[in-house]
């Protein structure tokens, strides 16, 4: 029994390595394969026909050729090279950053405000609002549904993926509206789900860079088939975004099955029509385009598990870039009468850096503007003083009393937008505000 090694490009989860196995074993003299990353090692007995494996893994969809073929795998490189991981992570970076500073437009908190006010029309065109947001924050679940055939392209998987989101988001939505009466998520186990599906994302981003080595894992590597699209759409249902977030507490609010069935299936099908469009069009993507497709896929899922984690984190009053702050920008607040004020308007990503004095009582007041409020700055969290506060339009005014020196992080419910209260014992440092 002799062996050979081949580099394989486009290759991404175990399906793919079934794929080429399975075909791969159909050609004569070929006993096993079996794979390290993207290299496969080919046992076979007698004489081999290199061009003919060459054309079955390229007839599948996938890339490789003859000076990918050696007998010493350490004249191989495997899957995804430093360089190019930090190439493609600084263009996303810089084109998120581009957009915030040239249109004050943050993705990924593009969330309508949804309370028990709107109406179901409203539900539909929310849908359609946050497309944006699903496209930033689901695109490379998107990515991995319509390209993890490796054979014929079709156009099958975009359309299966969206009716299984659908379908999840509808029946997710009644059961929630069913229970709604008697059960609320805690934040606390927000938190712990929002880790869980941050941990299982990072892994899926290593095992796709090649970093680790998956086999077998339940969340990227359950059985494929023609019908595999459809099961990763109904996976996604149980994604912790924020609009889906927003709308199954709008569901559970309702009480009724049918009302919450109702409401998430109007929002769902609002979000189909640039959802589809993109996998339409990332189906259709082939070869070295494939390939490209799949590496930013890589680095997006581990961006956003990054993400995730961060906001896991501040669920359970951790942050970890505590230290990093520029005390020299925030706002100290004024003593009047006894009391400290700090008053700021609300922007759409940011609340505001403040410094306050330990043991007398605050007042902050936030102006709000109307189009300044959206879905996911629109409730206050301060852990520490249990203060759990809606926004309205005008004035709100939360109270409470800073009884010893620390740094608090306040953020927004979804845990996508925060900013931090410096607590001090010196009072010299405001006595030009009383």
């Amino acid at each position: 029994m002799k062996q050979i090694y081949i580099k394989i490009d486009g290759m991404h989860c175990s399906h793919c390595e079934e794929t080429i196995r399975n075909t791969l074993l159909e050609i004569k003299n070929i006993e096993g394969v079996e794979f390290d990353g993207n290299i496969a090692c080919i046992t076979y007995k007698g004489k081999l026909d290199k061009s003919k494996f060459i054309n079955a893994i390229l007839d599948k969809g996938y890339i490789t050729k003859e000076e990918y073929i050696s007998e010493d795998i350490r004249n191989l490189k495997s899957n995804m090279e430093l360089k190019e991981f930090m190439i493609i992570t600084f263009l996303i970076l810089i084109i998120i950053w581009s957009i915030n500073k040239l249109f004050g437009f943050n993705i990924f908190n593009a969330i309508p405000t949804i309370d028990s006010n709107i109406t179901y029309g409203m539900l539909f065109v929310t849908g359609l609002l946050t497309s944006v947001h699903c496209i930033s924050m689901c695109g490379a679940i998107n990515l991995m549904a319509v390209l993890e055939t490796g054979s014929k392209r079709n156009l099958k998987n975009p359309i299966l993926y969206n009716i299984g989101r659908v379908l999840s988001y509808t029946v997710i939505g009644g059961i929630v509206g069913l229970i709604g009466s008697v059960f609320r998520i805690s934040n606390t186990l927000s938190g712990f789900i929002i880790l869980i599906a941050a941990v299982l994302m990072f892994l899926m981003a290593l095992n796709m860079l090649g970093v680790i080595k998956l086999k077998r894992i339940k969340f990227c590597t359950f059985k494929r088939g023609k019908h595999s699209a459809f099961v990763i759409g109904l996976l996604n249902g149980f994604m912790p975004c924020g609009p889906l977030q927003a709308m199954q507490v709008y569901a559970l609010s309702t009480g009724s099955f049918i009302k919450g069935a109702l409401s998430m299936f109007l929002f769902g099908i609002g979000t189909v029509p640039l959802m589809l469009c993109t996998g339409l069009l990332l189906n259709l993507v082939k070869g070295k385009g494939k390939i490209v497709m799949n590496k930013i896929a890589s680095v997006l899922i581990l961006l956003l598990s990054l993400v995730m984690f961060n906001r896991a984190l501040l669920t359970f009053n951790i942050d970890i870039f505590k230290g990093f702050n520029d005390y020299g920008k925030f706002t100290a607040s004024k003593i009047e009468n006894g009391v400290q004020v700090v008053e700021f308007d609300l922007s759409y990503d940011n609340y505001q850096d403040i410094i306050l004095q330990k043991g007398i009582p605050v007042k902050m007041i936030i102006h709000v503007d109307k189009k300044y409020l959206t879905g996911c700055n629109n409730e206050i969290i301060i852990n520490e003083f249990n203060i759990k506060q809606k926004l309205k339009v005008g004035d709100n005014v939360i109270e409470f009393t800073p009884k010893k020196e620390e740094t608090i992080t306040y953020t927004c419910w979804m845990n996508m937008i925060k900013n931090t209260m410096k607590v001090i014992d010196d009072k010299d440092y405001f006595k030009g505000s009383e």
